[in-house]
């Protein structure tokens, strides 16, 4: 029994072996834990717009990086540039002359009001884990924005917001593809 017993012990001691080599080989294969700038560079590297996600995520971040606080931040830089789009229109309706103008800045001014609003909605979404909140929410928010640039379509005018209007559907953009990476 004496043999028996060493043999079993030996054994064992080989698949404990093997089992911890093999453990430590999965453990050395795993990719090393990303540095907050490189988590941002891979989630911004597959969106459309790269280098404004880098730019606008990097100014908005808080906290930890993970995939939800650069969600959060590229949100956030959509939402600021939709209060400068709206700080804009407010100032371009007190100086509008025509009728036609303040018609429109006065639509750009409520859209833009919605569209901060879906903003912070869409922030929520991501809290609850709601990813067809966030999706709507989202898209509300691109829309409000489109309508500002309708608008003036619809009266045959240039946009004195299209370069503003532009950037955050660029965000917009960016948060979609950041959404979709982290599984929201």
């Amino acid at each position: 029994m004496g043999f028996h017993s060493n043999a079993r012990v030996a054994a064992s001691l080989v698949v404990v072996s093997a089992l911890f080599l093999a453990s430590a080989s999965a453990v050395a294969a795993l990719p090393r834990k990303l540095s907050q700038d490189d988590l941002i560079s891979k989630l911004c590297s597959k969106t459309d717009y790269v280098t404004l996600c880098i730019s606008s995520v990097k100014k908005n971040i808080k906290g930890q990086h993970t995939g939800v606080s650069v969600l959060n931040a590229e949100i956030d830089a959509a939402a600021n540039s939709t209060k400068e789009a709206l700080a804009k229109a407010t100032t371009l309706y007190k100086s509008a002359s025509s009728k036609v103008e303040k018609e429109i800045l006065g639509t750009c001014q409520e859209m833009y009001g919605d569209a901060i609003d879906e903003a912070v909605d869409a922030k929520a979404a991501i809290k609850a884990h709601d990813s067809a909140s966030l999706n709507s929410y989202l898209s509300a928010l691109l829309t409000d924005v489109e309508t500002c640039e309708d608008t003036y379509s619809d009266f045959s005018r240039a946009s004195p917001l299209k370069e503003l209007d532009d950037l955050i559907r660029n965000l917009g953009s960016n948060c979609f593809k950041i959404a979709s990476q982290i599984g929201l």
